[in-house]
């Protein structure tokens, strides 16, 4: 994707031949003065005039080949290039937007003429050069209405209206909207002319077929190289004829027609003020409060190249519709886009990317699942089996000590190349350093000795509790040969941990303690049965557990919660579980006008507070709620 550049929005202004005969001898309200201005009466003062400067303005004997080839034909290789255009016709009501945008058989309009060009440049050498690039185009073209801010499709006509969207990229677009893809001028005939006879039309005082929406087409043009890098391009075209603004006393609209004016006015007054705040610089623009602006979000301060072609009359009975429409053209002058290439590369003869790696497969599935779907495949008769409740811990203390392994039995054989023999020993030149290597060598397979011990011990332990508990092993079975069950060498043992290390996984909950000072203070304290109850009872292997809460620890934890209730402020009395501001100002009300609470039970008298909720508060709040 190339930069972005500024591109200012382009306004060229045509003024179209007076309609009736009367009117022909009459001197205009407009008047141009050169190929890029004009100037206006001045409604305040008749002995001044308002001048004008545009790209371009085109007056009553100027031609469609003329405005098509001065605007439009420009922006036609922006698009070819992959960047967005757009060409919309805006002015008042029988002005000629219809007739400069579509035309007639005889003297097309921009539409046709956009499209002629696009094939012909397509047809050009430029793009497909002997010893160039080679480029595939496909064309495809929608079509479509804002009808009283409802959003139409012209080519295939649906009973409901579209919505307009806007993906990730910040890009317009209008789902389920039918595109129609097109070889030739011809095709593009074929399926826009019956589209055409779709738009919403009427007659009204001031014209005989007014238009009573908004029509936009819009041209894609995709160009993919056909030989490496294998470059897309996707350029895009929007070619736009606006309704006009109406005055209703003029036009005598009534019922029907007088909501479709107000609607075309209300979405020309909103792009008015789209125009204004990209003047302004504001935070803020309202695209989202009308379709039509929504649409030309991209033309106005986006990411497209830009034309406004603004159409006036020249009847002195139009003033006031002229002299708005040139003030808004003039404004849009000041509107600044920022297009951009909008390019990706697509080779067509790479396929998905492989992994190439050991471990993996060529298809990119690993290894490791391949052989686990694989009814051939075996279990690792290396693979070490270990409760999965302490894997993690074993599995990381068996590599420290295979590792502390190997680097004592270097040191050992370090120590032992480096010890003199008895030949040389009284030739040594520094006995005390000899003296320290075999203290060294000492010390180290003393704390082999007493690592391979741990490691001993911790295979009996761990035996004996596979015997009592009933454990058994998650893992697969091993063959007869292999009689042995491995476990890691070694495990560090926790600090606070007691005796018996490794609870049973029967037992309802692990204890919890705390250290109050010096002392340690356990929460729930773990009961073991009496050893002739267990024996006589045959389940006593599930019930060999039990917990009874901490008496001591729970008559001061309550201690602590009455304190609150009778002392603290509301504040603190939202501190609590299950009390909020409401709840803690009825408790504290309560206190202060019945007393203080005897015991946690008293938060039953509180009145506002159902049974239900100081059960919640209760069990919340204390160690063991109530029973």
């Amino acid at each position: 994707m190339a930069s972005k550049q500024k591109s200012r929005v382009q306004v060229g202004v045509r003024l179209r031949p007076a309609l009736r005969p009367e009117d022909r001898d009459k001197k205009p309200c407009v008047n141009g003065l050169g190929a890029t201005s004009l100037e206006i009466w001045n409604w305040r003062d008749s002995q001044q005039t308002i001048k004008y400067d545009f790209n371009a303005f085109f007056d009553k004997e100027s031609t469609q080949k003329q405005v098509y080839e001065s605007c439009v034909k420009p922006l036609l290789l922006h698009t070819l290039n992959g960047q967005n255009a757009s060409v919309f016709a805006y002015g008042p009501t029988g002005a000629g937007k219809t007739h400069t945008m579509l035309g007639t058989d005889v003297n097309p309009g921009i539409i046709p003429r956009s499209v002629n060009g696009i094939f012909h440049s397509i047809r050009s050498s430029r793009w497909n050069k002997p010893d160039g690039n080679q480029w595939e185009f496909k064309i495809s073209f929608s079509y479509m209405e804002i009808y009283q801010e409802k959003v139409f499709d012209l080519l295939e006509p649906k009973p409901h209206d579209l919505p307009i969207r806007q993906d990730r990229d910040n890009n317009i677009f209008i789902p389920n909207l039918s595109d129609k893809q097109v070889t030739s001028v011809k095709e593009f005939q074929t399926y826009f002319v019956p589209a055409s006879k779709n738009r919403t039309t009427a007659a009204t005082k001031l014209n005989n077929r007014s238009s009573r929406s908004h029509s936009i087409l819009l041209l894609k043009i995709q160009k993919t190289q056909t030989q490496a890098p294998y470059r897309k391009q996707l350029g895009k075209m929007y070619l736009i004829d606006l309704a006009g603004s109406e005055n209703n006393k003029r036009t005598g609209n009534q019922g029907i027609r007088l909501k479709e004016s107000g609607a075309i006015n209300t979405s020309l007054f909103v792009l008015g003020q789209v125009v204004d705040a990209l003047n302004q610089g504001l935070p803020r623009i309202p695209y989202r409060d009308s379709k039509l602006t929504r649409l030309l979000q991209d033309s106005l301060g986006g990411s497209s190249h830009a034309y406004m072609i603004t159409n006036i009359a020249p009847e002195e009975v139009n003033y006031m519709d002229t002299y708005t429409t040139l003030n808004l053209a003039a404004k849009s002058r000041k509107i600044v886009n920022r297009p951009f290439t909008r390019e990706t590369i697509d080779n067509p003869t790479s396929g998905p990317l492989k992994r190439t790696l050991s471990g993996s497969s060529i298809s990119g599935v690993p290894a490791a699942k391949k052989a686990k779907t694989s009814p051939n495949s075996q279990p690792s008769q290396n693979k070490q089996t270990v409760a999965p409740f302490l894997s993690p811990l074993l599995k990381r203390q068996a590599n420290f000590e295979e590792a502390m392994k190997q680097r004592l039995q270097s040191l050992e054989t370090v120590l032992t190349q480096l010890q003199p023999s008895e030949s040389t020993a009284s030739t040594s030149g520094n006995p005390a350093k000899d003296k320290q290597l075999l203290q060294q060598l000492k010390q180290s397979r003393k704390h082999l000795e007493n690592l391979q011990q741990e490691h001993r011990d911790l295979k009996e332990n761990f035996v004996v509790f596979k015997a009592k508990s009933g454990f058994k092993s998650v893992c697969a079975k091993k063959k007869d040969s292999d009689k042995s069950f491995v476990v890691p060498r070694a495990v560090i043992k926790p600090r606070t941990v007691e005796k018996h290390c490794i609870s049973p996984p029967v037992m309802p909950c692990v204890k919890k303690s705390t250290t109050i000072g010096n002392t340690d203070v356990q929460f729930m304290k773990i009961v073991k049965p009496n050893a002739k109850a267990s024996s006589s009872d045959p389940d006593s292997s599930s019930k060999a557990w039990s917990m009874t809460p901490n008496p001591e620890l729970q008559a001061k934890h309550t201690a602590e919660i009455l304190h609150v209730l009778n002392s603290g402020t509301v504040k603190d009395l939202k501190s609590l579980q299950s009390i909020g501001e409401k709840r803690a100002k009825l408790i504290h009300n309560w206190r202060e006008m019945c007393g203080k609470f005897e015991k946690i039970e008293d938060l039953y008298k509180v009145n506002g507070l159902p049974a239900k909720t100081i059960d919640s508060i209760i069990r919340n709040n204390l160690l063991c709620g109530p029973a």
